[in-house]
């Protein structure tokens, strides 16, 4: 039955909670604490008790020094959350072409590497598997990464609430267990990372009211997993309700009580139901035109179909339906394009580890460097240990990975004979405000598709001239750590949705998965992780231009406006049933994305006017120089970016 909402709460700095002292006593006393055995390779005393510090100040709801960034919790990610200022300001000198010449002061390390790999994300992580498990380990790969720590996209934020440590994703998330054998290339990477095929998650106690608790961020999203997990809409009269009203579960009765007019419930029942064909011969029709045209044109939907759909495809594909190709709808599953998922609950749910895709990051990690990671190579082994950043970069290791080291240009030696078996590529970083130089025999490209077209100086004019079909859009990635949940218990949703408010459009829990020494409680009055996906697009803009209106609001505000923003919506939707932002809310972590998503406008798949597609163009590679970072899939996810790391590793092997 729906929930009729009472008036708006105070939101005054005191009731929001806004400057409430907090304790951050529990990182030392339960976190350092449990795991002393990590600490042996990590940095000297002096930087670690420095970084103890930061940590110590960034801790559940600490303030940082920097206003922007805010608190990045505590642990191996305390530094990196997201794209923070300094990241950002690297990323903004190298726009503006503060490196179209070298400084004279460049410093060549006299370093030679067989393979350097720009980017350590998911895909450049996979590329140096992928050469170092050809090779035996007897060529020498150096991983160039620009943030605090490896993995791109896919890393985690963590918290210490009253003495439970929590981890949740920064942005990268779920997965599927490859089928064993199955010879793809998750399959190969999980056999030979030795990642499980089973997963133990937390139960809730057999007194409590059974809520169907999602496994991952994504599965309540769409409305076609809601017959798996307990989701609450939150209507107003902008969305329709006479008054404000929560309704859980609106799918389960057909909208019967969903607050949409009659024939908006019957086009919306036929959207979900609808499936898409196959073949060859309909994917490409479908990148001819927008999933928006797909929609209303040729199925004759409704607009509000398309506007109840917006904020995810906003989210997933990066910008709004008019804007992104039909075909780019079908890769994330999206009904009417897509083959139709089962409605009666049955099948497995999408997975996500704690951290979401950092875990592959770190077995990636373990694998290369196994002194990184404290702790067996195992999956517990791994996520209980700390990573010993002293020993990334170690000289005489095969494989070597340096942080805070942004790539600003990339050239072969000799640009006339670039394919040249004795040719070089002379790969220049910024590190700590100082230019740095190595040679590499061949070079993989892992790094996003707006870092490259800046930074490789030889770069031909039909893959610069590709490069302008690519066009990238923000997303921001917010954890709240909770000292309770008691709110969503009584309203019966640990998965929330809501219609038209700047702070994205959905929140969820997640069932915690739990190994090693990692076994956070399922309890409604113990801490957990609050977790807000959020595109920002623009209807009726194009791709490129959505990106930058989104990149312009995501850039604007401080750490302390989305703090009250986050506060102020989270006691206008859950007050009513218990929440108190000053006593329930631990703290409040913000990832930044500026480049999270790369459009796939229609044509982007298949090319247009007879002309290969632009991801084809890029994909080849030129020179000793391989291009694998993980757009060119389209859609990104973890096996979309092993496959392209992979391909370029390939590429790069054929070459020797």
């Amino acid at each position: 039955m729906p929930h009729e909402h009472p008036d708006l709460p105070e939101t005054s700095d005191r009731a929001l909670g806004i400057g409430a002292p907090i304790t951050r006593k529990d990182f030392l006393n339960t976190a350092l604490l449990g795991v002393g055995a990590a600490l042996l390779g990590a940095p000297a005393p002096a930087q670690m008790l420095q970084r103890l510090e930061a940590e110590r100040e960034g801790a559940a709801g600490g303030r940082a020094a920097d206003p922007w960034t805010g608190p990045g919790g505590v642990g191996d990610y305390a530094a990196s959350n997201g794209n923070t200022r300094a990241v950002l300001d690297a990323a903004h000198k190298l726009r503006d072409g503060a490196y179209a010449r070298l400084p004279a002061s460049a410093r060549d390390t006299g370093e030679v590497y067989d393979l350097v790999i720009v980017g350590g994300g998911i895909s450049g992580l996979t590329a140096a598997y992928t050469f170092t498990k050809a090779t035996g380990g007897a060529k020498t790969c150096l991983i160039l990464e620009n943030h605090p720590v490896f993995g791109g996209e896919a890393k985690e934020n963590e918290f210490v609430v009253n003495g439970v440590r929590l981890i949740a994703p920064q942005a990268s998330n779920q997965f599927g267990v490859p089928r064993a054998g199955s010879g793809n290339v998750a399959d190969e990477v999980w056999t030979d990372l030795g990642l499980p095929r089973q997963f133990a998650y937390g139960e809730m106690d057999a007194s409590l009211d059974p809520l169907r608790i999602p496994l991952d961020n994504y599965a309540h999203m769409d409305g076609v997993s809601e017959t798996q997990v307990d989701v609450g809409y939150f209507f107003d009269r902008a969305s329709g309700a006479p008054r404000p009203t929560w309704v859980r579960n609106i799918w389960a009765n057909d909208l019967a009580e969903a607050p949409f007019p009659d024939e908006v419930k019957r086009d919306l029942l036929r959207w979900r139901t609808t499936s898409g064909e196959s073949g060859e011969a309909f994917r490409r029709r479908l990148d001819t035109m927008s999933y928006q045209d797909y929609l209303e044109r040729v199925l004759g939907l409704r607009h509000e179909v398309t506007e109840y759909i917006t904020p995810v495809v906003g989210l997933i594909n990066g910008a709004t339906p008019d804007a992104v190709s039909a075909f780019a709808a079908s890769q994330i599953g999206m009904p009417g394009v897509s083959r139709a998922r089962p409605l009666n609950g049955t099948g497995p749910l999408p997975q996500s580890f704690p951290g979401g895709n950092s875990t592959y990051a770190r077995h990636f990690v373990k694998y290369l460097v196994p002194g990184a990671i404290s702790g067996e190579r195992s999956f517990e082994g791994v996520l209980d240990g700390r990573v010993a950043f002293s020993a990334l970069d170690r000289a005489g290791q095969p494989t070597r990975i340096r942080l805070g080291a942004i790539v600003v240009r990339v050239e072969h030696e000799n640009a006339a004979a670039a394919s040249s078996p004795n040719n070089g590529v002379r790969v220049a970083y910024e590190q700590g405000g100082r230019v740095n130089t190595v040679r590499a025999r061949t070079v993989v490209m892992a790094s996003g598709g707006w870092i490259n077209k800046h930074v490789i100086a030889d770069l031909p004019a039909e893959m610069r001239s590709a490069y302008d079909d690519f066009h990238y859009t923000p997303a921001l990635v917010i954890n709240v750590a909770l000292t309770n949940w008691r709110f969503l218990y009584k309203l019966g949703a640990p998965s929330c949705r809501w219609f038209g408010n700047e702070l994205g459009f959905s929140c969820n829990i997640r069932r915690p998965m739990q190994a090693g020494s990692y076994h956070p409680p399922l309890h409604p009055g113990r801490p957990t992780v609050l977790t807000f996906y959020m595109g920002l697009y623009t209807a009726g803009r194009p791709a490129a231009e959505q990106g930058q209106l989104g990149r312009a609001r995501l850039l604007s505000a401080s750490y302390a406006q989305y703090e009250r923003r986050i506060r102020e919506h989270m006691a206008r939707l859950f007050t009513p049933f218990g929440f108190d932002p000053r006593r329930d809310i631990a703290g409040i972590i913000l990832n930044r994305w500026g480049h999270a998503r790369q459009v796939q406008p229609p044509g982007w798949y298949f090319g247009r006017g007879g002309q290969p597609a632009a991801r084809e163009v890029i994909a080849k590679g030129f020179g000793r120089v391989a291009i694998g970072h993980s757009e060119l899939n389209g859609h990104q996810s973890a096996t979309g970016a092993m496959a392209q790391g992979k391909r370029a590793a390939e590429q790069v092997l054929a070459m020797a």
